[in-house]
């Protein structure tokens, strides 16, 4: 294939893993001797929890096929993958944030199994001869924490499950839990495209969308967003120091001088561990006036029938079940219900959230993303949405001049290449 190596996106996510087969040599759906392996390799950049090693293991056990395991760095990933490609050696199942024009072609028809075992809809595109190639390995959903220690010493209320806030009366909270407990900061906030999306969708926005005319733009409704997140990125209520210069807003949580953290289901392994000194847990998160989320996901691909086999155990209910409740991972096949060992309350609302969350933009980003590498575009690693909202927030551009470059670099951006 003489297109050239597509540069993958990560859409936030942050958790990159790939299952590859060594032991058969050939490549791709056509080659039958890779149809019934014996022993496959099993590669990952991450495994939260051991999750992949173990469901590794119960392969093994279950179907004899050896699973040899091989850890690769994240940024050598889509390198491995696509050189593979070229040399006709390519992985049978793969775990991938996104799909290569250079081996898309190789990729196996996954439409029953994704049927078979309910993958979700909102995760799922079909390529333009209507075939499903991926089906997402999990979601990640943006979310909020609170430092209740905080809220409680101040005698701030904040709503549960079945509440709701709008971001007016959620930044008058924090600053009242500022103002009776001297924390430094009300919230911090990941300065990612993937975050600031789901805050525009809470303020109405239906993000960047195609137009008719073939161009890619913000709406009306996104302005009024980003002028509020300017309002507060003042260095009293965020600190400006983590879109500005990068500084490390989970630390900033972390050391508990800082009462929210708008971030995502990804930090609870983590936080499980890591802190000791308060007592934090998620919320629902605030609406002016739509309840949203913006979930990201991985895909799982297969590149051969022993690829294709192995993905019909892994999505089985019981092999998919174990593997989120070890990884603590959210779901993404309809019908799953974990039993987390910790945090189970904050698993739980994430799922509800997705649920109750506006669909028309739930997945919209991952989903446009996917589609349109699907169809052969060749994606920058990075959206222009951050990159913009930093020259705002900093002053050196104001919000029109802001929108009307996200919506220049965006038509670019979404440009498919032939």
């Amino acid at each position: 294939m003489s297109r050239k190596l597509q540069r993958v996106t990560a859409a936030g996510l942050a958790l990159v893993s790939a299952f590859a087969l060594v032991a058969c040599g050939g490549s791709g759906s056509g080659d039958a001797s890779r149809d019934d392996a014996k022993e496959i390799t099993l590669t990952f950049s991450d495994d939260q929890n051991d999750a992949y090693k173990t469901i590794a293991k119960q392969y093994t056990k279950d179907t004899g096929v050896k699973v040899n395991i091989m850890e690769v760095p994240y940024a050598d990933l889509s390198t491995k993958i696509a050189n593979a490609a070229k040399a006709n050696d390519l992985p049978d199942v793969a775990r991938v944030p996104q799909v290569n024009p250079v081996w898309t072609d190789q990729l196996e028809d996954l439409t029953g199994i994704a049927e078979k075992h309910g993958a979700m809809k909102n995760l799922i595109k079909r390529n333009p001869e209507g075939k499903i190639l991926t089906i997402a390995s999990d979601m990640t959903a943006v979310g909020l924490f609170l430092n209740t220690s905080l809220f409680d010493k101040a005698g701030v209320a904040y709503p549960d499950p079945n509440g709701s806030w709008t971001w007016e009366e959620f930044i008058d909270a924090v600053k009242k839990v500022q103002a009776a407990t001297g924390a430094k900061y009300g919230m911090v906030m990941d300065a990612s495209s993937h975050r600031e999306r789901s805050f525009l969708y809470q303020f109405g926005s239906k993000g960047v969308q195609q137009k008719s005319d073939g161009t890619w733009a913000l709406d009306d409704k996104a302005k009024t967003a980003l002028e509020f997140l300017k309002s507060i990125d003042d260095d009293r209520v965020m600190p400006k120091s983590v879109w500005a210069s990068n500084e490390d807003p989970s630390a900033l949580f972390k050391s508990g001088q800082v009462a929210a953290y708008y971030s995502g289901n990804w930090q609870i392994a983590d936080f499980n561990k890591s802190i000791t000194s308060f007592k934090w847990k998620s919320v629902i998160m605030p609406a002016s006036p739509t309840r949203a989320t913006n979930v990201g996901t991985n895909y799982m691909v297969a590149l051969s029938g022993s690829g294709k086999k192995f993905l019909d155990w892994f999505y089985s209910r019981k092999n998919y079940t174990a593997f989120c409740v070890q990884g603590n991972y959210l779901p993404a096949l309809n019908g799953i219900t974990p039993k987390y060992a910790n945090h189970q309350e904050d698993m739980q609302l994430y799922m509800d959230e997705i649920k109750k969350s506006d669909q028309a933009v739930l997945s919209h980003q991952v989903m446009t993303q996917l589609d349109l590498a699907l169809k052969g575009s060749v994606l920058p690693s990075q959206d222009p949405m951050k990159e913009e909202t930093v020259k705002y927030l900093s002053g050196e551009q104001d919000v029109d001049a802001t929108i009307k470059n996200m919506n220049k670099l965006f038509t670019k951006y979404y440009k498919v290449e032939k």
